[in-house]
């Protein structure tokens, strides 16, 4: 019995070390995974490429929005999409600081702005999906300096290592074994994403999209009562801006694509007044993509249907060459 403790507490705490060190990359495997997608393109790590290069960051939205591939071909550019599910704008600020620490480079940024998920609500909307072990010690230091008084994770506490195992028993799975794992989050990407980092939508039927509305509804209305844009959200874009300058890309703004449904669930809220006047006080372009696309072509509300990417992507190739 002393044997066998001693075993599992040394591989505990063996397994804790490689997770910190990052020599086994499962502390945030979807990041990882789109990581790797976008070094299989060299010129997002080249001082000086060909051509210009155009990275997209943000949530599911961007992620099933634009078609990087057919994008490079319509602009003569490279591009990639760096959209992940569940990345809200404090997830995208990490991320984007952690694509950059690697070596990634780009000449364009396009930031989605998700108006539900820049609500002012403490904590952050996103906080349901950004779960503290995905990030270090310096990443939860960063996410308080946005307004967000996170706590230490179990895991930065001095026994935090005796949890490792049950910790990051899905992310393991997700990433190396996912056939057993129980939730689908990173196999999605995997069997669906293309090199561009884009994931292709699928049609439903006008029989199906009112139970998909209904479940987006319920999902999003706590940011959409009484939706007002503020907190540690937005911090975290004005630090994604921020960070794209300091590394030489011009920060572009985009308000995705939603439909009239959707529309309607924030009330009065001034969703495009406001972008507009964040846009001029932080010095960004915006693109104000929101009445892009007609209901028909969202799958629930917010998520484009493969016909629906294919022409968001069309009109953003009309946007950027302009």
């Amino acid at each position: 019995m002393l044997t066998a403790a001693a075993v599992f507490l040394a591989m505990q705490f063996a397994l804790s070390r490689a997770i910190e060190s990052d020599a086994l990359p499962i502390r945030d495997p979807i990041f990882v995974e789109k990581l790797d997608l976008l070094r299989g393109h060299p010129a997002f790590s080249t001082p000086r490429p060909p051509r210009p290069r155009v990275l997209a960051v943000g949530s599911s939205r961007t992620l099933l929005s634009l078609d990087a591939e057919g994008l490079s071909t319509k602009l003569n550019a490279e591009a990639f999409n760096f959209g992940c599910p569940g990345c809200g704008p404090i997830t995208t600020a990490l991320y984007v600081r952690r694509a950059f620490a690697a070596g990634a480079r780009a000449d364009t940024v396009l930031i989605e702005l998700h108006p539900a998920m820049l609500a002012d609500l403490d904590p952050p909307f996103e906080h349901r999906w950004l779960h503290d072990y995905r990030l270090t010690r310096e990443e939860v230091a960063t996410v308080r300096g946005y307004g967000w008084p996170l706590a230490d994770p179990v895991q930065h506490h001095p026994a935090g290592w005796l949890e490792t195992a049950h910790t990051y028993r899905f992310a393991a799975l997700d990433r190396y074994a996912p056939e057993l794992s129980p939730c689908p989050f990173g196999m999605l990407l995997r069997e669906r994403s293309d090199r561009f980092g884009f994931v292709r939508g699928t049609d439903v039927t006008p029989a199906e999209r009112p139970a998909a509305l209904l479940r987006e509804c319920a999902q999003y209305l706590p940011a959409l009562v009484n939706h007002r844009f503020g907190g540690s959200a937005v911090a975290a874009v004005r630090d994604t801006i921020s960070q794209c300058r300091a590394h030489g890309a011009t920060p572009l703004l985009l308000l995705s694509a939603e439909s009239s449904e959707f529309r309607s669930w924030y009330g009065p809220s001034p969703v495009s007044e406001w972008a507009n006047t964040f846009a001029r006080e932080s010095g960004a372009r915006l693109i104000d993509a929101r009445e892009w696309l007609p209901d028909a072509l969202f799958a629930d509300g917010h998520h484009p249907t493969a016909t629906g990417a294919e022409a968001f992507t069309a009109h953003l190739a009309e946007e950027l060459r302009r």
